[in-house]
Order: structure tokens, then C-alpha cells, then sequence
């Protein structure tokens, strides 16, 4: 769920907040702004099975999408 966004309800993953504490992106990187941001830019590469799907965001906008999520600690 992602407060103000209307239909983000997913069950998949972590709410955002919970991002920064977990130990590892995907189940298989270690958390780290970079592992974040290779997740968030193609995560088909980082695990072709994953349901998260790609978004189309540039390695910049994921970088910032990163930034923000551990900024919520």
C-alpha cells in the first residue's frame, strides 16, 4: 500500500516504508541503494520469475525512487 495513491493495495511485497530494513532486495541482493536501484530499474533481470514488473523507469527516476524509499526509516 502506498499512502495518497489510490488503488496501490498490492500484497506482494513490503509496504514502503518497510523497504530499508529488510536484509535483502528481491530475497537474493543484499540491500544496498544500488542493489535498490538494479531491482527497480529491470527486476526480470535480477530474478525472471519475480511478479514485480518492470516499470519502464530510467536508472535516474530509480535512483530517486530509491532515495525516497530509504528516506522513510
Amino acid at each position: 500500500m502506498i499512502p495518497g495513491v489510490p488503488g496501490a493495495r498490492g500484497l506482494v511485497g513490503p509496504p514502503p516504508g518497510d523497504v530499508v530494513s529488510r536484509v535483502y532486495v528481491a530475497g537474493v541482493l543484499n540491500n544496498t541503494p544500488d542493489n535498490l536501484v538494479r531491482w527497480i530499474s529491470d527486476p526480470k533481470a535480477i530474478d525472471e520469475r519475480t511478479a514485480m514488473p518492470n516499470v519502464g523507469v530510467s536508472e535516474s527516476e530509480a535512483r530517486d525512487i530509491a532515495a525516497y524509499l530509504y528516506s522513510l526509516r
